[in-house]
Parts: C-alpha cells; structure tokens; sequence
C-alpha cells in the first residue's frame, strides 16, 4: 500500500506500507482512524496553552514512517539497516515491523492526549474497582502484569498502551489471530528482550527497537520545536544521513548525546512550561469528575471527544519548586504526590501538581490558586507550603547522609584494627564528623535555599497589582548573599545580615540594612525570610525613561500556624527618617499594591524609615 500526504516541515510525502503495516493501515482506514489522528493535537493540552503548537497526532505518525524510510533506503547494508526478523516462525521485514510499531503505539492516544490519559490514570489509582476492570479487558497475561506496572508506578506517558491493547480486543472482535498477532508484534517493542524470545531473537528485536526510539525522538524533536517558540530546530535529513557515522563510531547508542539534550530542553521549556503544566492540572480536576464506573464509555469519550473542554483553566500559578527527585522525601512518585497535595490541608481554592524532566530527574512541584479562592486563608495556604518545603530539606539531608554512610563504616572499619581507645578513637573521629557536618548544612543551604527565594517572590509578586513587575538591584554581592532564611534549623539570617552590614561601604545602603536587621531580629516562632537588595518595580506599559515607578529598600516574610506577615521597607538617611519614608510610600509605593490587599498599615521605624505591613 502506498499513500500520498501533505505534512510540516517535509510537504508532500509518499509512504510505503508493507505486509503487516499494511493492513494495520487499512484497518485505521475502515474504522476512520486516520481522521480521528487528525483531529487530535499530537501535544494535547499544550496546543491550547501555546497556540501554535497544533500539528497534529497524525503527522506526527506519517513523519515517523517517512524518517524510517529514509534509514531503510539509506543504510541497507550497515549495521543500521532494518533488515529482517523472524516471528513466530514468519520473515517479516524490519522496516514493516517499525511501522506497525508507530501504527500501535498512536492507536491509544487520547483527544487531548496526556490531557485524558493522565486523568485516567489518576483515576486508576483513586479507584481500584475501576483500575481492576481497565486491566481485565487486557487478555495477554505478560501485557496485563505490565500495564499494572504502569499504572503503579504512576507512568502516564505510556498510559496509552493500555487503551492501545484495549482497541486491539475491540476494534478486532472476533478475529483472534489478528488480535495475537498484533499484540505478539506489540510486546516485542514493550517488553524485555528476553521475555520475547519465544517470539523472535532478542538481538534482532534490540536492534530494530533502537532504530525505533531513535526516529520517534528524531520526529518528536523535529516537529515540537518547530512549532514552538525555542530558539533551535532540527535538520531531519542531516541528523538521517549522519546516523551512521555516529552510530557506528560510538556503538550503536551515542546519537542519543545529541538527542536526549534536545527534548531535555523540549522537558523544561514546552512541555513542562508553567502554563502547559497549569492547563494540564484544571483539566485534571475538571475531567476527573466526568469519568464514571463504566470503563468502555470513559475511554470511547476520551478517544472521541475528550473527557472535558480542553480551553476551560481554572486556576492561576502561584510558585513553582524544582528539586532533584532524590532530594525529596519521597522518591516514589505516588507517594510524592499526595505529600504535595497536603497543601490543600485546611485551605479550600488551592491545588497542585507536580512533574519530572525523566533526563535530569529534576521534579518540577507547582501550587495554584483557583478562582474561588478567599485570601483570608492565604496564611495557611503559606504555612502549608512552607511545610512542605521543609520536609523536602528533611529528603535532602538523608540523601546526604546516606552519601557519607560508606564513609563511616570504612573509617570505624579501619580504626576498630587499631590498638587505641574508644575514647581516642572518638577523638579521632570528631573533627572528621564536624567536617561532614559542615559540609551537609552547605548543601542543604545550597540545594533548599531557592525553594526559600521563591517563596518569597510568589508572595511578594501577590501582593502587588499585576500591571507591575520587579525585579532585584543585584542577583550577587561580593562579600555576602542577598538572601536571608531562618527555617528548620537553618539560619544563615543572622551571619548574612551581619555581614552585609560590615562590608557595605554605601551609607545609605548602611543604614537600610540596618532598618531590616531592626525587624529580621525580633523574636518570630516560625520561618523568617528576608531580601537583602533593594527592589526596583517596573511598569513596562510605559516608556523606557518611566518604567521605574520607586523601588523597596527591603522585603521581610514571617509566617507560622496562625499569621502570615509581609514587610516592605523604605528607609530614608535624612534629618526627618520616619516622615520622609512615610511620605514616599504613601505617594509611590502603596499605588502599586493589589486591590485585593486589606488592612495595610504604614507603621514608622524608629530613627530609620518607615514600612508597609499586611497581616494575614
């Protein structure tokens, strides 16, 4: 079978299906598969959040073909060439199989893709009635026990093999050798080379499933950057044609040094993107109350139509958190989720999400406010997340501590040969624990001191009316940090305030400092943030000479069970500190509070300024 179509970046291509691809092909014709492939935005919710990012899931699939095309007819011959395997006692030619392969893995893929099959499997692991009637319509046992895996393991992105096997069984009633002979080529992609060995060779089955994964990433790269707004694309006929000369020179795997970078950066800035990820969680919340206990009709509305309106957003972004997954305080992503869903905890209006780039293993954990949210619960909503951050420092320290756990032993190992006493050996010991020590508390500053920084930003950018934005005088200074946290036994709040004071050479600078140490150091059962730089505010509706509207001179956070306290401090080293500021702030700096903002005091700072102060 040979088909003609019209698709980005290439135009007007022509694709080849052969035997078992073929009437794969034939079948997406007679079901009206391939308009249905059409329809459907090969990024899902994402096309919606960047609005041209809308090719669809069906170029996707014919771009697959062509680029496997284009490695059969150009390395036949080489150690990259497709060839052909034996299955089940059937010769079939390697570039067919690849293409059955990319015909079953897109048969599964939702309306709104990860949009729809996230929310399914989120409703798996909420309802085991419902996960346990999803896993009885699979037949294959090997496939079943490997779709439970998937659903524990909280593995969305191949969630929609699973509903992939369930049209096999459905769209292929009645015609059992169809169904087995599709599902046996299917399992020779998804399962252990070794587990398929009755069916075809292992070395055979590697090699075309290396070819595979690296057209689908090529094509993935290729046509998500192209309709993005990243600085960078991909030459898809180059990287075809060098595929031997790397493949070769670094052993059959190395082309992946400069793929995987590429759809790391695709992780980080599309698909993991604030706004992406903000549209996937209201489409969670919203379909997860359309599914009901019939699984057939869920899956059949999410092929179709997709289980909610993919342009409704109900919540606003509020912070995000990113943290190596092995520095939190639960790798197991299930068990990650509900520790960040805690945020709800007495708070109505507020939800949350969280993500992983799989090539950095860097958790990205985000917090939302949606559009019934009262401010009166803001505090606790801080509270909360403070909390949780603070149990990610506890992920942190056993990460470390686990780090230095050889290094114990080996050094009681050794010490317990020497004829000395526990008292010397002790004494030996010392200075080396006060070393680890030292150095866990640095990492811990290093790695959870962001998280702090953020924080504060998120609240401070709350505060203030939405048409302003701001941004820090200097990201560093020479002789101290600009930021200062008192938090879970940390508390470099007080060395770096003390030294900012010392080394600032500016009087003005001097003196402002020293009008926050005034508030930093009063006594506060709870978590003390502060930022040492001043703040410029911005309104960039207006010409370059006038963006500036007034700057802060110091931000103080304070937040525990019961209140939540913003700071913000203009200082003024005249003869009349208190009047002056106060007039300031009055005349510059109060204009640029939110509306939403209630029973703001201007209160005087001794000798000093003055500060605006919100209680929650």
């Amino acid at each position: 079978m040979r088909i003609k179509e019209d698709i980005p970046i290439l135009g007007k291509v022509t694709v080849n299906f052969l035997d078992l691809s073929a009437k794969l092909y034939q079948h997406y014709i007679d079901i009206e598969e391939i308009d249905r492939q059409k329809n459907t935005a090969h990024l899902g919710l994402i096309s919606h959040a960047f609005k041209n990012s809308n090719h669809s899931r069906f170029d996707y699939l014919i771009l697959q073909c062509v680029i496997s095309e284009l490695i059969e007819n150009s390395f036949k011959g080489t150690t990259n060439a497709q060839g052909s395997i034996t299955i089940n006692g059937t010769k079939q030619t390697g570039n067919d199989v690849i293409k059955t392969w990319i015909l079953l893995s897109n048969f599964g893929h939702c309306k709104n893709t990860i949009g729809d099959e996230k929310t399914l499997l989120l409703h798996c692991i909420q309802n085991k009635s419902y996960k346990r009637k999803l896993i009885n319509c699979i037949k294959d046992a090997k496939l079943k026990k490997w779709s439970e895996r998937v659903i524990n393991n909280f593995d969305y992105v191949s969630f929609h093999h699973i509903i992939s096997f369930i049209r096999i069984y459905k769209t292929f009633t009645r015609r059992v050798e169809r169904q087995e002979e599709l599902i046996n080529i299917y399992k020779l992609l998804l399962l252990p080379e070794e587990e398929n060995e009755p069916i075809a060779s292992s070395i055979q089955i590697s090699q075309l499933k290396n070819l595979y994964y690296i057209l689908r990433d090529i094509s993935i790269i290729a046509l998500d950057s192209r309709n993005s707004s990243l600085p960078f694309n991909l030459d898809i006929l180059s990287t075809v044609l060098s595929l031997d000369s790397f493949e070769n020179k670094y052993q059959n795997k190395r082309i992946s040094i400069i793929l995987e970078p590429l759809i790391s950066i695709l992780c980080d800035n599309l698909y993991l993107n604030i706004k992406s990820q903000k549209h996937q969680r209201s489409y969670e919340i919203n379909a997860s109350k359309t599914i009901g206990t019939d699984v057939m009709k869920s899956l059949d509305t999410a092929l179709k139509d997709g289980l909610y309106n993919p342009t409704v957003c109900n919540l606003h972004h509020f912070l995000r958190i990113q943290l190596d997954k092995k520095n939190m305080l639960f790798e197991e992503i299930s068990k990650a989720t509900r520790q960040i869903l805690t945020v709800k905890k007495g708070v109505s209006g507020v939800d949350a999400s969280m993500d992983l780039n799989p090539f950095t293993d860097e958790r990205v954990i985000d917090f939302y406010l949606e559009d019934n949210f009262n401010i009166k619960h803001f505090s606790t909503f801080i509270y909360n997340i403070g909390n949780i951050t603070i149990e990610q420092i506890i992920g942190t320290a056993s990460n470390e501590f686990n780090k230095t756990k050889k290094i114990n032993e080996i050094i009681d190992s050794n010490l317990n040969k020497l004829p000395i006493t526990n008292a010397e050996k002790e004494d030996f010991k010392k200075p080396i624990q006060e070393h680890i020590s030292s150095n866990i508390k640095k990492v811990l500053l290093n790695k959870n001191l962001p998280i702090f920084k953020n924080i504060l930003w998120a609240v401070l950018r709350y505060h203030l009316d939405s048409k302003y934005h701001f941004d820090i005088d200097n990201h560093s200074f020479e002789n101290y940090d600009y930021f200062g946290v008192k938090v879970a036994g940390l508390n470099p709040l007080k060395e770096n305030l003390d030294k900012a004071i010392d080394s600032e050479k500016d009087l003005d600078r001097k003196h402002e400092l020293n009008q926050l140490k005034k508030s930093a150091y009063r006594k506060f059962e709870g978590s003390v943030l502060i930022c040492l730089s001043r703040i410029k505010i911005y309104n960039y509706s207006l010409s370059p000479n006038n963006r500036i509207v007034t700057d802060i001179d110091g931000v103080v956070l304070k937040f525990n069970d019961e209140e939540l306290i913003l700071e913000l401090h203009e200082s003024k080293n005249t003869a009349r500190p208190e009047k002056d500021a106060i007039k300031d702030i009055n005349s510059k700096l109060l204009k640029t509070i939110d509306k939403k903002i209630k029973g703001i005091k201007i209160k005087k700072v001794s000798g000093c300024g003055a500060k605006i102060y919100i209680k929650h």
